[in-house]
């Protein structure tokens, strides 16, 4: 396991979901766009998808959006079906996909093959899954416990 570069990669992180989220978006300023700032349709999508990507510990490199996609399946309650028909119908995602190629795509999935290992554990071992929608609640618990509430950890 690499180390955290960023706080809310941190295991035992003390930030708040929503400072998680905040760092998030900083650190990645020009590469992800901020929900709110998107249309209407693509805001719950891709808010719910950034919240995986910190709750998961995981950044905005090929390899990180794979593992993003993958406990987004295996360990949230978002279920393989919606998720798909979101990426499906989704004008942004579908952008997104296009401008990465699915020859990127399938290379970053095989590349990513032991880490999509250990989360098929890890889903697995976890308390209960993420949820895909979390209540408002959450926004303010930091992620050490949330991690420790749902058997999340980062790999």
């Amino acid at each position: 396991m690499s180390l955290a570069r960023h706080t809310y990669q941190e295991q035992n992180s003390r930030q708040t979901l929503i400072e998680g989220l905040e760092e998030y978006y900083r650190a990645n300023e020009g590469i992800v766009v901020r929900p709110a700032t998107l249309p209407p349709q693509s805001m719950a999508l891709f808010r719910s998808h950034d919240m995986c990507h910190v709750i998961f510990g995981l950044g905005t490199t090929i390899a990180d959006e794979t593992m993003a996609d993958t406990r987004t399946l295996l360990s949230c309650d978002v279920g393989w079906k919606r998720y798909g028909v979101y990426l499906r119908t989704d004008a942004q995602a579908k952008a997104l996909f296009k401008e990465l190629g699915m020859r990127r795509a399938v290379l970053a999935t095989v590349r990513s093959l032991p880490r999509i290992v250990r989360a098929l554990g890890e889903a697995r071992r976890m308390k209960k899954k993420w949820p895909w929608e979390p209540p408002p609640s959450h926004l303010t618990r930091t992620l050490d416990d949330l991690r420790r509430e749902y058997g999340i950890r980062i790999i």
